[in-house]
């Protein structure tokens, strides 16, 4: 059956007089994903990361992620248009694969947020802990603070998103000051300690000591969060308009700034940039700002990347409420997430959920005395597994509809079927090396944690027998999956 014969049927899932709204533009909805990068806490601790595999050629590996990520964009903004849904990778898969696969895709997606969330959260608390060490020489366990933080993200999450988004808006503007202001001292001081063009060089890519394929694992992980901007489809004005824009934004801007970054440390650093990397990565932006700016800074950054923390917290918050609030409306999950705030317009059982979820992670680890980079290193990078590996789904349900149901007269062949099938064959190949390389992301021995990524799927395959439960006893459930069917 062809695109333009097929007969959708809309079925919306019965909700109360309360319903998600919102004005939001291109520029906030944006601002709010971009957020979830954490820009500053990026630049300062984990781009370093990336140097230790790609070298001088980091800014090169930076500039073909963000070129592969924009073909994903391509295929997946163009099927979400057709679906007109929000629910992100779970609408998006429901739509395109089925509702077997899309509720198991947005159970895997709620986990993998969940786990991002919960070990940002602990960063934060580690890091306030060691300033306020420094600065005035308050002892308090990381989790007192990681506790705060907990507690003005629930009280947010339970207001208006409009009010997140303003909050997160002012604090990235911060952050993009001070990662600009950094970069432009160092390539604008005349003493920059490599050739001008060596980092955009082909031949390094190939060099010694240089793992291409490692970097740009690590360069895509920094892209996560782009593809929630079509979660706030409820909340955004003029969707159609707003989402492609807004994503393509986020990711245009993540793209540039984090290359520009990238150079900037290498200008300061010249050739021996990864061995550099490799020996002291926590500490190469803020020796670096200390020289080219001003140490007197140093402070200031500190505080701000607490703020990235902070407000990269309440993204990945706001994000995985409206998962929870889609999951609730179609009857997939407990029907009082559906609920929303008859004055904040805010899905604040959802919100209240997560908030609570959240502490319920937390705390095994606060009593135990378990060491904080559990949560932070391990979590986060489990997480960051999961959109990976879902992201690889998403092309090749693009791939699938295309095929299915050929393409409509508004759309070319590019978006529906070139770029998804080359940025398909891409993140297969990211699927096989985070599968075969899982220590990367969570550190430990060779396999030590596979079990891990195990539990992450089993979280996609009771989804999908979920769903087949539904199918067989709740027919009326498994028709509002996805909220729509044919």
């Amino acid at each position: 059956m062809s695109l333009q014969t097929k007969e959708f049927i809309d079925l919306p899932a019965p909700v109360g007089k309360h319903k998600l709204t919102g004005q939001m533009g291109a520029i906030s909805l944006a601002l709010t994903v971009l957020a979830f990068s954490a820009p500053l806490t990026t630049v300062s601790g984990y781009i370093p990361v990336a140097m230790m595999f790609g070298g001088v050629s980091a800014p090169l590996m930076f500039l073909m992620t963000t070129a592969i990520i924009l073909l994903f964009a391509a295929g997946y903004i163009s099927v979400i248009a057709m679906a007109k849904r929000p629910g992100d990778f779970y609408s998006f898969i429901s739509f395109s694969l089925g509702k077997s696969v899309g509720l198991g895709a947005g159970l895997m997606a709620s986990v993998s947020y969940f786990l991002i969330l919960a070990g940002i959260a602990s960063f934060f608390g580690v890091s306030a802990a060691e300033l306020m060490k420094s600065i005035a020489g308050i002892q308090l366990p990381w989790y007192c603070y990681a506790l705060i933080c907990w507690a003005v993200v629930a009280l947010f999450g339970y207001l208006h998103v409009e009010l997140s988004a303003k909050v997160l808006s002012w604090v990235m503007l911060a952050e993009v000051i001070i990662c600009l202001g950094f970069s432009g001292s160092v390539i604008g001081s005349g003493h920059i300690a490599i050739p001008v063009f060596s980092p955009f060089a082909a031949s390094g890519l190939t060099a010694d000591g240089v793992n291409a394929p490692f970097s740009i694992l690590f360069a895509v992980s920094f892209f996560i969060g782009f593809e929630a901007t079509s979660l706030f489809r409820d909340e955004v004005r003029s969707p159609e308009k707003t989402i492609p824009r807004a994503t393509y934004g986020a990711i245009i801007f993540i793209g540039v700034i984090y290359t520009i970054c990238a150079y900037a440390l290498i200008a300061a650093y010249g050739p021996d940039v990864q061995t550099i990397a490799q020996n002291a990565p926590a500490t190469m932006f803020s020796d670096a700002l200390s020289k080219f700016i001003s140490p007197r800074i140093s402070l200031l950054v500190t505080l701000l990347v607490l703020t990235s923390s902070l407000a990269s917290v309440l993204s990945v918050h706001n994000v995985l409420s409206r998962y929870l609030y889609n999951l609730g409306t179609d009857g997939a999950l407990p029907r009082a997430l559906r609920k929303v705030h008859p004055h904040h317009s805010s899905p604040f059982v959802a919100s209240l959920s997560v908030s609570g979820l959240t502490l319920l992670v937390m705390l095994p680890f606060i009593l135990t005395g378990v060491q904080p980079d559990v949560l932070y290193g391990q979590l986060s990078g489990v997480g960051t597994a999961g959109i990976i590996m879902l992201m690889t789904v998403v092309c090749i349900a693009s791939l699938s509809w295309y095929f299915r149901y050929g393409r409509p007269s508004n759309l070319s062949v590019f978006k529906l079927f070139v770029a998804p099938l080359i940025s398909g064959i891409f993140f297969v190949g990211l699927t096989v090396l985070v599968t075969k390389n899982f220590d990367l992301l969570v550190g430990g021995k060779p396999g030590e944690r596979q079990w891990m990524l195990f539990c992450l799927l089993g979280a996609m395959f009771i989804g999908m027998a979920l769903a087949l439960y539904y199918k067989a006893r709740r027919p009326d459930v498994f028709a509002r999956l996805g909220r729509s069917q044919y």
